[in-house]
């Protein structure tokens, strides 16, 4: 099990530092573990969950602030877009993991023997349960400052790539023009509590699948696993689809 040192390590590599110390150790209680003893001997009572829940908001409030005022010129529609690209699980569980948020969440056996530690859904939501805790801790500005200095980059490569905002609909051109063929959508799996589904959604042309996306909308799903198929195909056919455009 987790020691105080470790956790005392992560937050000495944070930009401040927690008042509420039972607070931090909270964003790493999965609701396994409170039905391990250990849990009693450390008086956990309560899972992240809740925290969880209050990150999801306090993200997607900076998120949708930051973009608001970076790009007045983009429209409702491309903004979600964007939005969804960077607040989603597949990015906030590699954000968990490039800060090694995975090396203290405390888990059930059961749920640590199957690979907990490296499951998508545990660590985005752990990094939210973080969020959440920093904004509880230290407020909505040091919350914000700290989203915005992991985000900022995530944005600029995001606006970097060609065609974001029309990936659907580019798909669909270039397979039709080269394949003579439309992309097929599947939902492949629908995940996690009403207030935050997680939608994961494959496409594939000729059978055949070349990417998948999740968020917690379908049609934003869509897009991201429609954003992996371009990718592939035009480095599969080394420039032959950009061509084709």
């Amino acid at each position: 099990m987790k020691k105080e040192k470790p956790l005392e390590a992560f937050e000495s590599a944070l930009p401040f530092k927690f008042k509420d110390a039972a607070l931090l150790k909270k964003v790493f209680i999965h609701r396994s573990f409170l039905n391990e003893k250990e849990a009693v001997r450390l008086g956990c009572r309560e899972s992240n969950e809740r925290l969880e829940f209050l990150g999801d908001a306090v993200l997607s409030n900076a998120i949708s602030h930051i973009l608001y005022d970076r790009y007045p010129g983009l429209h409702e529609g491309e903004l979600t877009r964007l939005r969804a690209r960077l607040v989603n699980r597949h990015t906030l569980a590699k954000l968990a993991g490039e800060a090694s948020l995975n090396d203290y969440i405390l888990l059930g056996k059961g749920e640590r023997s199957s690979g907990g530690c490296e499951n998508p859904t545990i660590l985005a939501g752990v990094f939210e349960a973080l969020i959440a805790a920093i904004y509880l801790d230290l407020g909505f500005r040091k919350a914000f400052s700290y989203i915005e200095g992991i985000f900022n980059p995530l944005i600029d490569a995001s606006l970097a790539e060609h065609g974001y905002f029309d990936y659907k609909p580019s798909l669909q051109e270039l397979t039709q023009r080269v394949f003579k063929e439309a992309p097929a959508y599947r939902l492949v799996r629908e995940e996690g509590p009403p207030h935050r589904k997680v939608f994961e959604v494959e496409v594939a042309v000729g059978g055949e699948v070349l990417g998948t996306g999740s968020a917690n909308k379908k049609k934003d799903a869509e897009q991201l696993a429609a954003a992996e198929a371009l990718k592939r195909l035009k480095s599969r056919h080394n420039g032959i689809l950009d061509r084709a455009d």
